[in-house]
């Protein structure tokens, strides 16, 4: 992953993942490497997808907001990503979605989140290595 669109998405990983009292916080580092691995073992056409959505995003947030994603309070941010999600237009209610995949994944995939989430994950992980794929 170019490191232009690894840096935005360090940028857009506390836009898309608000500050919890339960959760620990989300770790930019982390979903970049964790969205870098994602992406190269992914489809190309994902990929190029995704960095087009990036620049899309700031577009849009320059024509409806006046500033760059980037510089949004929190809160205007906040607002921003759910305005575009409830547009009736599918390709611009499509963004957040896509754009919130891969560092959704990259966030709830760690231990220290899903143990207070209440998933059982070291018992789960002893069962799948039980189990044997067969094809």
């Amino acid at each position: 992953m170019k490191n232009y669109f690894l840096e935005r998405l360090r940028r857009l990983t506390p836009i898309f993942i608000q500050p919890s009292e339960v959760l620990p916080p989300a770790d930019p580092d982390q979903v970049a490497e964790f969205s870098r691995e994602f992406f190269l073992s992914g489809t190309p056409a994902f990929r190029l997808l995704y960095y087009a959505l990036i620049l899309v995003l700031q577009g849009l947030s320059l024509l409806t907001r006046g500033k760059s994603v980037y510089s949004l309070t929190s809160d205007e941010a906040d607002d921003f990503i759910r305005s575009l999600s409830s547009s009736r237009l599918a390709a611009i209610s499509a963004i957040p979605t896509l754009l919130g995949m891969p560092i959704y994944m990259a966030h709830y995939n760690r231990d220290d989140i899903q143990v207070p989430l209440g998933f059982d994950i070291f018992s789960q992980r002893e069962e799948a290595a039980k189990r044997e794929v067969k094809r």
